[in-house]
């Protein structure tokens, strides 16, 4: 067997057991995200509708109006992150091992698409030359 000269990381695509867990820490990372934007959203919002009710009070030395702004950008990007988990959820064949022949087949498709664009391009050069 042949030994690595870097320290024997494996090379090839990693288990699925491993790219389901990594998916499954990513998910949880932008759901606590998502919460805590959320949270931070519902804050601000409270403390704008408790600006007007102080401001009622007739306080002194009140502080300026809080930004709608804020609110709504956090609002934006916690439901952003929770959709990003959900569209992380997919189904059960979201995860593919990329064989050798899987790879092959994709190299295959690419190389052919490749020619057909090139002989598409040469056909209209072929018939602007003709004009």
């Amino acid at each position: 067997m042949k030994r690595q000269v870097t320290g024997g990381t494996y090379r090839g695509p990693p288990g699925l057991r491993r790219q389901r867990r990594t998916i499954r820490f990513t998910q949880m990372l932008l759901v606590l995200m998502a919460a805590g934007l959320l949270m931070w959203a519902g804050y601000s919002w409270g403390k704008s509708v408790g600006f007007d009710e102080g401001v009622g009070a007739e306080k002194v030395g009140a502080p300026a109006p809080p930004s709608a702004t804020q609110t709504a950008v956090l609002a934006v990007l916690g439901t952003g992150a929770l959709l990003g988990a959900l569209l992380l959820q997919g189904g059960p064949e979201t995860v593919r091992i990329p064989t050798p022949a899987r790879l092959d087949d994709l190299a295959g498709r690419a190389e052919s698409a490749a020619v057909d664009r090139a002989e598409k391009i040469a056909d209209e050069q072929s018939q602007a030359e003709q004009r």
